[in-house]
């Protein structure tokens, strides 16, 4: 019986050292931060990478290499494996394509070895934890074709819930006009942003202040969450730990069991949501199909 080899990208996110211990190899996703190219190898530190988008440095990312997935898939049908892969949302990124067609290329090579490719539809905290579940069922014996299923059957599971400090990130992205942050950022708007069936980004409603919207994030939290699903949950953050330590103070209030990590938005979604950002990841009942866009017109959380 063949091994089972997981692999994912660099926009997923677990505590630091969770990847290597695990034996889980994270293809890169080549980004460019204030003219400096990083591919792989030695990258800035998270406080460096987001000191410098303080500063107002810009950055820009790109979708994985097939050239870096050849590399490693072919390396590892060589040495007997399978490959489950878990890749970035294919609603926020052309890299599930990319890396299937390489899938695709090789399998014909290797005729011996399979390949899965699972487009996660979702990202940092949200990817972390489908790659996490996915070595608990690879421990528990499971077939290559059984987890790939498995996590595809439950993706709309994983949950993802964030703000950002900065609503010109959300301009720069295309989801606000310029009129609207600058409007939001003079209010002290906080959007609460979610991913959809897609794995599309979307605002599923607005708060003021980040104090409600820490509480608009434990609410949501409360309401999908269910204890059975989750060994752990996540609270990401843009170099603010602090901000983070907050989130978690409210959410644990409100789920005083839950077992909650701490870890950095990674360089490829903190490129684009920016210093600051908090987020919480977990999982449990499956993501709204239509999520509420509010019209102009502000819906407060306590």
């Amino acid at each position: 019986m063949r091994n089972i080899a997981i692999t994912t990208d660099m926009a997923a996110d677990m505590p630091e050292g969770f990847f290597a211990a695990h034996g889980v190899e994270v293809l890169p996703m080549p980004f460019t931060l204030d003219g400096k190219d990083h591919f792989d190898g030695e990258l800035p530190t998270y406080h460096e990478f987001y000191d410098k988008l303080r500063a107002g440095a810009v950055a820009s990312t790109s979708q994985t290499s097939s050239y870096a997935a050849i590399h490693t898939f072919e390396r590892l049908l060589k040495e007997g494996c399978d490959i489950l892969h878990i890749s970035f949302s294919s609603g926020m990124s052309g890299s599930a394509a990319g890396v299937s067609a390489a899938a695709k290329e090789l399998t014909m090579k290797y005729r011996d070895g399979s390949i899965r490719v699972v487009d996660s539809l979702s990202g940092c905290g949200g990817q972390g934890l489908m790659v996490h579940d996915a070595l608990k069922m690879r421990d528990a014996g499971m077939t290559l074709d059984a987890i790939a299923d498995k996590l595809e059957a439950d993706r709309m599971n994983y949950h993802h819930f964030f703000i950002v400090e900065d609503l010109n990130t959300l301009y720069r992205g295309g989801r606000l006009s310029r009129l609207e942050a600058a409007v939001g950022t003079m209010l002290g708007i906080k959007p609460l942003l979610e991913l959809n069936h897609y794995g599309k980004i979307m605002p599923l409603l607005k708060v003021m202040g980040k104090k409600k919207a820490l509480s608009a994030i434990t609410e949501q939290v409360v309401k999908f969450y269910k204890p059975e699903l989750n060994d752990l949950i996540l609270v990401e953050h843009g170099d603010d730990l602090a901000g983070a330590k907050q989130l978690a103070e409210k959410i644990t209030a409100a789920i005083p069991d839950i077992k909650i990590e701490f870890c950095n938005v990674g360089y490829l979604v903190g490129a684009h949501a920016g210093p600051g950002a908090l987020a919480v990841f977990f999982v449990g009942a499956e993501r709204p199909r239509f999520i509420n866009v509010p019209i102009p017109g502000l819906k407060t959380a306590k």
